[in-house]
């Protein structure tokens, strides 16, 4: 076995065994099943800090490194959902103005008069004096 554990990692590793020991050892108020649970967790701990080898470690650095092909993935995802949504949204200011345009249009070709009672408010409002009815 070859040590793959760093001297700190070591050190932090005794002292969580010890604690987790003692506390299986002395605890008070714990099922049987958590001083089982306690005392392995500390038994393991300390042995992997004497030893300075991991096995769970070993094992995730023995996987394959896909974090390359993972990120690059995601970049070519992302480029190309940002390149449809950009079209989308020019699709959407397209229409928008097409739709503004057709409404401005139409209030201009529009042959519906404004009612008489209509336009002599819109005048008399625009003639008349602010007052102090209209502040509050």
């Amino acid at each position: 076995m070859q040590r793959n554990i760093h001297p700190a990692d070591r050190y932090l590793r005794l002292a969580a065994g010890v604690a987790s020991l003692s506390s299986a050892v002395y605890g008070r108020r714990q099922s049987a099943f958590t001083r089982a649970l306690l005392a392995g967790f500390g038994a393991m701990k300390i042995a992997e800090a004497i030893s300075g080898y991991c096995p769970i470690k070993a094992s995730v650095d023995r996987m394959p490194k896909s974090g390359d092909q993972a990120a690059r993935a995601s970049q070519t995802w992302m480029r190309q959902a940002s390149a449809v949504a950009q079209k989308g949204v020019e699709r959407l200011a397209d229409q928008a103005q097409g739709a503004v345009q057709q409404a401005a249009d139409r209030v201009k070709t529009s042959e519906t008069p404004i009612p008489d009672e209509v336009a002599e408010f819109l005048v008399e409002g625009s003639k008349r004096e602010p007052s102090d009815e209209d502040n509050a």
